[in-house]
């Protein structure tokens, strides 16, 4: 197939868009963690992206905008990370699941500290307004531990997995944000694993 001039002219332009909204969302992600949600701009998220007030609001209608492109980008990672654990779980012993479970959700929000820090100084789950992700991690637990364990009552499958849930987040905000640095991160997981898949047991 021939491709159309005006096809050439749009892929460099939509380049430049991207790059655009990146400078942008990286500029806010900066300004956010060093100096709150509260105290800064659109003109200064314009300035430090090194570009106009008037070419950020191309792309973000206002500084709300901004903050949920990145909060949706980290339940996104979030999800994503999580996602495969469980998968590729399902052919790993239940301690070792959880354990790739937990580095999933911690490397991500180790990855993206600054960007959590700057959502929320308190950083869980309701706080970053990530309360659909957390029904959709219940969601994927409730399908792991069917496979696992084989039909269970519904009241028991569900408090196993809000629980599953509960400890999994809990730890990987500790462990991605704020992990003691006296401690042995691989170990604080493989016993936090542990700990869970001894529980399983019948």
């Amino acid at each position: 197939m021939v491709e159309k001039v005006g096809d050439q002219r749009r892929r460099p332009q939509q380049e430049r868009s991207r790059e655009s909204r990146e400078r942008i969302l990286t500029a806010a992600t900066q300004l956010f963690a060093e100096h709150g949600v509260g105290t800064v701009s659109t003109n200064r998220i314009a300035a430090h992206a090194g570009m106009s007030i008037g070419s950020l609001y191309r792309y973000f209608a206002d500084k709300e905008a901004i903050l949920e492109t990145l909060r949706l980008r980290l339940v996104g990672e979030l999800e994503e990370q999580f996602t495969a654990a469980v998968l590729a779980g399902m052919a790993l012993a239940p301690a070792e699941s959880f354990a790739a479970s937990l580095h999933g959700i911690a490397d991500t929000l180790a990855r993206r500290r600054e960007l959590v820090r700057a959502l929320s100084p308190h950083a869980t789950l309701e706080s970053l307004g990530l309360g659909d992700l957390e029904r959709r991690l219940l969601v994927l637990t409730r399908g792991y531990l069917l496979n696992l364990l084989g039909p269970l009552p519904d009241a028991e499958l569900e408090v196993k997995a809000y629980v599953m849930v509960s400890v999994g987040v809990a730890a990987s905000l500790r462990i991605g944000l704020e992990a003691p640095a006296h401690l042995d991160r691989e170990r604080v997981i493989a016993e936090i694993a542990r700990m869970v898949a001894g529980w399983l047991q019948p």
